[in-house]
């Protein structure tokens, strides 16, 4: 069953008819054309929980080859990466994104980063990989954890373009992590 709202291309998407999308698609359907809150067909197959998770980045995929603009961003400044991240729809969708042009750096009107999403969720795995992506595009990051020991005390540590060992041991809360990116040097 469809949803009931949003545009054809994008219903099909967030019902994992690819067979559908593929159609609606090839009779001339806009791949980028955004819903009422602005987000596309790919921003869908970000979010998206099909049955299978195999499914998502098979999507993903198939739309990305048909031109979709990783980069387009909905109303609240989201781009599909952010989506995927905050979806957690892990680092096999996220290199996806990152192989066709996604933007790790970019920010929300929030001023979150995909970099951030993936903190929030605890995407270790995920965050590792929009490091890398930083780290090839010649972006420094910097990620600083705040944690507080039973007894109060306070611990701060810095990585350089590297996921803290482990989320639960390194920070209290994920509004305890702070993420700076700056351009490197030429």
């Amino acid at each position: 069953m469809l949803p009931a709202e949003g545009p054809a291309l994008q219903r099909a998407v967030s019902a994992g008819r690819l067979r559908l999308a593929r159609l609606l698609l090839e009779g001339g359907a806009d791949i980028d054309e955004g819903d009422a809150r602005g987000r596309t067909a790919l921003m869908a197959a970000c979010r998206a929980r099909y049955a299978d998770p195999a499914e998502r980045a098979r999507m993903v995929r198939y739309l990305l080859r048909c031109g979709a603009d990783p980069n387009a961003a909905d109303a609240a400044g989201m781009t599909a990466l952010m989506h995927a991240c905050a979806e957690r729809a892990g680092p096999g969708v996220a290199a996806l994104l990152l192989a066709h042009g996604a933007d790790p750096g970019a920010r929300d009107r929030g001023g979150s980063s995909a970099l951030l999403y993936a903190a929030r969720r605890g995407d270790r795995r995920t965050l590792q990989a929009l490091l890398d992506a930083c780290e090839a595009r010649g972006r420094e990051v910097i990620i600083i954890t705040t944690a507080t020991s039973p007894s109060g005390t306070k611990t701060t540590r810095q990585y350089l373009h590297a996921a803290p060992p482990s989320p639960a041991s390194s920070c209290a809360s994920p509004s305890d992590v702070e993420l700076r990116a700056a351009a490197s040097p030429a």
